[in-house]
């Protein structure tokens, strides 16, 4: 309470004119130099997603040096667990289209003939077997329908546009069976760029889009460009940031070699493709390094007309409800679920 009342007090003198905060200085183009400061965490997200961003960024400095299969073990096995703890659902492993997935299904049984799609993050780059459970496992269990989590191939051995086809294949094999109005798409972080990359893929090979897509802490520019790239690496990650450039910086070691100029790669940078997205559903934290990347696409999903909406939660890093145990997480699963029962028939 008495944090409260200074930073109240601070306010008030602030509004007020009789204190003054240091001059930033501001260059040529624009470019802001920002002296050292010390920002606390959020006082308007719950303590428990203050103490699981701390926990995140504590572990992973504890891991350097390590291989990425340590590192993302150590990082989300725990709260994988935690998940599997938390919903009553079955997991098998199977193929589809001649690609790995992972089936997730409440045990109180799916709804027939509805179906998600689950792309699973890890930067291209990695990711346990069940990386796409913490996404998958809540969302099967809060909408009641079956989720197939596609593994599809990784850099460095694989680089674009191959998770795209792999995407393409599973979600070609299900619309045999299952029409593309009783399909979503959805995933988080590179699971989030490659949603809307596929979504561009559909389109460019005739592929129908599905019901609605989820497009969370990503957007639709492989670089994750905008401030975000700055502030929420070192308060969502307690990370320097990045040093800032004129040119953008460079793709994603699985973009190597993508043209700027293809929808299939960029597709925010389309307005045509976007246009052709499906009602989409933007989630992101506010220190979340990808917010601007995030914010950016639904605005560019918004002037093409398509039903996109954007929920932030506050104080939120990058993929904050991959732990259940914060409230935030639960709130974001319940988005989620709504989202897709109200679009998936």
């Amino acid at each position: 309470m008495r944090n409260f009342v200074s930073m109240l007090a601070a306010a008030c003198c602030l509004s007020g004119g009789a204190l003054h905060a240091q001059a930033l200085d501001i260059g040529p183009s624009g470019e802001t130099h920002v002296p050292a400061m010390t920002v606390p965490s959020s006082p308007l997200m719950s303590e428990e997603g203050n103490r699981s961003r701390i926990e995140h960024i504590t572990t992973e400095r504890s891991l350097k040096g390590k291989s990425v299969a340590e590192i993302n073990a150590a990082l989300f096995g725990p709260r994988l667990e935690r998940t599997k703890a938390a919903f009553a659902v079955s997991i098998r492993a199977d193929r589809i289209g001649g690609v790995p997935v992972l089936v997730y299904e409440p045990k109180a049984g799916a709804a027939k003939g509805k179906v998600l799609i689950n792309v699973h993050g890890g930067g291209f780059v990695g990711c346990f077997t069940e990386c796409g459970g913490m996404e998958s496992i809540p969302v099967a269990a809060m909408t009641g329908m079956r989720v197939i989590s596609v593994d599809y191939r990784l850099a460095p051995a694989a680089q674009f546009p191959a998770a795209s086809q792999d995407v393409a294949n599973v979600y070609r094999e299900v619309l045999k069976t299952i029409p593309a109005r009783s399909i979503g798409l959805y995933g988080c972080s590179a699971g989030g760029l490659l949603t809307a990359q596929s979504l561009a893929w559909f389109q460019s090979h005739n592929l129908p889009a599905p019901a609605a897509a989820g497009i969370f802490c990503a957007g639709g520019d492989p670089g994750m460009g905008g401030d975000s790239r700055f502030t929420g690496m070192a308060l969502g990650d307690g990370d320097m940031p990045p040093l800032p450039s004129a040119t953008p910086s460079p793709p994603l070691g699985y973009m190597r070699g993508a043209d700027a100029g293809d929808a299939n790669a960029f597709p925010a940078a389309d307005p045509k493709v976007l246009a052709h997205f499906p009602p989409t559903l933007v989630i992101v934290g506010t220190r979340d390094f990808a917010m601007s990347s995030a914010v950016y696409l639904h605005s560019k999903l918004v002037k093409a007309g398509v039903d996109a909406r954007l929920h932030m939660w506050e104080g939120g890093r990058h993929a904050f409800f991959y732990d259940i145990r914060v409230p935030e997480a639960r709130e974001a699963f319940s988005v989620i679920a709504k989202f897709f029962q109200a679009h998936v028939h």
